[in-house]
């Protein structure tokens, strides 16, 4: 399974507050340890409350100069922008892992594991989380792409004979956003009832969707 994104704090730099030069030819290294710069100022929450995602504050992080940005990125919206890819291609190898891991499974149990892989990297990276799905537009294909793993995941339960109530699409937008929303509700709702596991939601949540009369009516 692939590593889950959000990075530890940077190293300590060089003393002078600047990290070493790259040598010739690693321009790729650059960009993605400013990348990478970016990713840990989404995920730390506290630190990006009191001040917005800027370059200044990128370039602080990866111990290198502003301008260096502009040898790799336009401006910030494109930095972001490859950040926020970076956390859907996760995401996405991720859900596939899960998918192909219980490809032998009834589709519903195939269901339940790509809710689990999503639940678990929701998990592991709160704060990207939220600011993935927030910071993404229409122009973006992570959520396109996370969308169809979630139609083809719930597509097999009408393939297999499960009467849904709703169409597949229409199906697969109900399961997401329930878990989607349900992952939300850990931080602002876990102080007013208790919520429960996550992953157990997510079983009641599809046994649901197969059990006998389940769609009549």
């Amino acid at each position: 399974m692939s590593r889950h994104p959000e990075p530890r704090p940077a190293a300590a730099q060089a003393s002078s507050g600047q990290r070493p030069r790259n040598a010739r030819g690693e321009g790729e290294r650059l960009r993605m340890e400013i990348i990478e710069a970016t990713l840990r100022l989404i995920a730390d929450q506290e630190r990006m409350r009191p001040v917005p995602l800027s370059l200044r504050e990128v370039a602080r992080e990866a111990g290198i100069t502003a301008p260096a940005i502009y040898r790799h990125f336009t401006g910030k919206d494109e930095l972001v922008r490859a950040a926020l890819d970076h956390l859907f291609g996760v995401l996405l190898a991720d859900l596939d892992h899960a998918d192909c891991a219980a490809a032998a499974h009834p589709p519903a149990a195939r269901l339940a594991a790509l809710a689990h892989a999503y639940a678990r990297f929701a998990e592991a990276n709160p704060t990207s989380f939220r600011v993935m799905f927030n910071g993404a537009g229409p122009q973006d294909a992570g959520p396109a792409e996370v969308a169809a793993r979630w139609r083809k995941a719930v597509g097999r339960l009408a393939d297999a004979g499960v009467r849904l109530a709703q169409s597949p699409g229409a199906a697969a937008v109900s399961v997401w956003s329930s878990v989607h929303g349900r992952l939300l509700l850990d931080r602002p709702a876990g102080g007013i009832w208790q919520l429960g596991d996550v992953h157990a939601f997510i079983e009641d949540l599809t046994r649901s969707l197969t059990a006998p009369g389940a769609q009549d009516g």
